[in-house]
């Protein structure tokens, strides 16, 4: 029983420790230190518990009023965990990340999106595949898990504009990319979880762009690292 049960943990965080990897790898100018990087990803595995609360108390909200069944599915899988789980880790990551002094370049904030995303994504499979077991690791490690990541990635590339904009005293545009570091990957993320759960056939088409987006940003802001 032990046995299994630490095989399905290890099938599920394999996937965020890859993508982790891949992304801390793109970082050449200035690695990251890990006590650093690995105090994100705990926050975000810890984020996990506002979140589930929220979610709930957001839930019985929502099941409280007879909606029409498109506004539900729109509030339920678009507002609820879109919002609410980007608020917390966009929460986390600046509370963590702003005043410290390792946030000196362009690509740091991506690094520290990713790893905070990821340190959500983390647990929240974990959890999903020790109650459906070892398919449920397959099918989140293609959808899931990457989503959470590139989630992370527009939040964290949207954090480093603010602290470019901070550093040279261009206020209006600080909070302008604060705001977009919130809104963006709220909105992508509850645009993702509306289709897969009501239009299918265009969710593929959707995660298909983000993906070809996501990763062009992120070759061009590697190459466009600099100090901040």
């Amino acid at each position: 029983m032990l046995g299994s049960v630490s095989f399905l943990v290890a099938a599920a965080l394999l996937p965020p420790l890859i993508l982790l990897a891949v992304v801390y790898r793109m970082d050449r100018l200035e690695k990251e230190p890990a006590h650093l990087l690995w105090s994100l990803f705990f926050r975000g595995l810890l984020g996990m518990f506002p979140i589930l609360l929220l979610e709930i108390v957001a839930d019985q909200f929502i099941d409280f009023f007879p909606w029409d069944p498109m506004t539900y599915l729109f509030l339920a899988y678009f507002v609820v965990p879109g919002f609410i789980e980007e608020g917390v880790k966009n929460r986390v990551l600046r509370k963590r990340t702003w005043y410290d002094p390792n946030f000196n370049y362009r690509f740091d904030g991506i690094v520290y999106g990713v790893f905070v995303s990821l340190g959500f994504a983390g647990v929240e499979n974990v959890l999903y595949v020790l109650n459906s077991g070892f398919g449920t690791a397959v099918v989140r490690a293609i959808f899931s898990i990457p989503g959470h990541a590139m989630f992370g990635v527009v939040m964290g590339f949207y954090l480093s504009r603010a602290k470019w904009a901070e550093k040279y005293g261009q206020r209006h545009r600080m909070r302008a990319a604060l705001r977009r570091s919130f809104f963006v990957p709220a909105v992508l993320h509850g645009l993702y979880d509306f289709l897969l759960m009501g239009f299918e056939a265009v969710f593929y088409f959707y995660f298909a762009g983000l993906v070809i987006g996501v990763i062009r940003l992120l070759r061009k802001s590697a190459r466009e690292d600099g100090p901040i």
